[in-house]
């Protein structure tokens, strides 16, 4: 027999309840029993070995998984790092997941780090298991999952570098709407075409401007006055000018700088395909020059 002790009864329910979802259709080979309070039983009835590996070990790490991590990770956002608003917490806690889901590039990532975490539970669970065991569960983490557990802390860490960076985005975009509220729009409608990395600027007329002549645009005293740098090529000149309309054509809605656009300029910026602003330029030549 097994014996484990938890410090919650629904973490002992769940782990029930997983266990016997491995339960093996051709018979029994273990039977857990839950005492309705803290403690899980789990007695094996066929040779221990295969019974550990096959099932029980599975099963406990799925537990690890899909039961104990996001509780953990929780524990070192508030406890580690003293997060301790809730809605803080949730924002940390969805941007680790992404890392350990790997929807986010690891940019810390290290060779010591190479094992998976399933791996590395599994190997722990199958170093201590053994039948006539009694244990607490809380302990085994604090104890025998170190390796996991500082896993865990990397990626509260770059959840919380990402965090950050993201609160300094926003309260920047804040700032650059702030100050395009205050200012009077000193052109109609401007041309922003996207050849990347470059965005090229055409006035209401549609001619192309130089870069120089761009850099004529800016408002000086807008971007010394503000706490935070403002791009140069790009956002300084729009902000300054605060133009009634931008269209900017572009084949990569998703590039970083026309996210940015987006946000700041809001319903005064329409998003076309780079080549419509080709046939615009053709059918404007054909008649022309008029707009």
């Amino acid at each position: 027999m097994i014996e484990i002790h938890f410090d919650e009864a629904s973490e002992a329910e769940k782990l029930v309840g997983l266990l016997y979802h491995r339960q093996p259709d051709d018979g029994p080979l273990f039977h857990a029993a839950y005492d309705g309070n803290k403690t899980v039983a789990v007695y094996i009835q066929g040779e221990e070995k295969r019974v550990l590996e096959e099932h029980i070990i599975p099963a406990m790490t799925a537990f690890m998984q899909e039961v104990m991590e996001e509780r953990l990770l929780l524990s070192i956002i508030a406890n580690v790092f003293y997060f301790r608003d809730v809605e803080e917490q949730q924002q940390i806690l969805a941007l680790a997941h992404s890392f350990l889901d790997g929807e986010r590039r690891d940019y810390r990532k290290s060779a010591a780090f190479a094992a998976s975490r399933t791996v590395m539970l599994r190997d722990a669970f199958a170093s201590f298991l053994r039948d006539g065991l009694s244990f607490s569960f809380s302990s085994f983490v604090t104890f025998r999952l170190k390796p996991y557990m500082e896993r865990l802390q990397h990626y509260v860490e770059l959840a919380i570098d990402e965090y950050k960076l993201e609160q300094e985005y926003q309260n920047f975009v804040q700032m650059l709407r702030d100050c395009l509220a205050g200012r009077t729009p000193q052109w109609p409608r401007l041309y922003l075409v996207h050849d990347p990395p470059h965005f090229v600027f055409y006035d209401s007329e549609r001619r192309e401007l130089s870069a120089a002549e761009v850099r004529q645009l800016i408002d000086r005293h807008l971007v010394f006055s503000q706490p935070m740098y403002i791009d140069a090529s790009v956002l300084a000149p729009l902000v300054s000018l605060a133009p009634a309309e931008i269209e900017l054509y572009t084949d990569h809605p998703d590039d970083g700088m026309v996210q940015t656009l987006q946000n700041v300029f809001q319903e005064r910026l329409i998003v076309c395909r780079r080549a419509d602003f080709s046939r615009l330029f053709a059918a404007n030549a054909g008649n022309g020059g008029e707009a």
